[in-house]
C-alpha cells in the first residue's frame, strides 16, 4: 500500500525525441507511398526521384536519432556511465526488499 499516490514518471527527453521520430517516419513513409501510387493512378508518366529523394532523407534521419540513442544508452549502462555508478552506490539492489511496506 503506497501512501505518497501513484505517479508515473514522464519518460526521458531522449525517449520522447525517438517515439516521435518513429511516428513521423512511418506518417511520411505511408504518404510518399500514397502519393506516387496517386501519381500513376493520374497517368503522370515523368520520374519521381523527389519521393525517393523525401524518403531517403526521412530514413537516415531516423538513422542518425537510432545511432545516437545508442551511443547514449551505452555510456549510461557501462562502468562510469550514469545508471551503473547509481546503482552500484545502492549495492546493485542486493538485500532490498521490493515488497516491503512501512506505515
Amino acid at each position: 500500500m503506497k501512501l505518497c499516490g501513484n505517479k508515473k514518471k514522464p519518460p526521458d527527453y531522449s525517449k520522447l525525441v525517438a517515439r516521435d521520430n518513429r511516428a513521423l517516419l512511418w506518417i511520411l513513409t505511408i504518404g510518399g507511398l500514397l502519393l506516387a501510387f496517386y501519381c500513376a493512378y493520374r497517368g503522370f508518366t515523368g520520374s519521381l526521384p523527389w519521393i525517393a529523394g523525401m524518403e531517403s532523407a526521412v530514413w537516415a534521419a531516423d538513422a542518425t536519432v537510432k545511432a545516437f540513442y545508442m551511443r547514449l544508452a551505452t555510456s549510461d549502462h557501462k562502468e562510469g556511465g550514469i545508471t551503473f555508478e547509481a546503482a552500484k552506490a545502492q549495492n546493485f539492489g542486493v538485500g532490498t526488499s521490493q515488497d516491503s511496506v512501512s506505515i
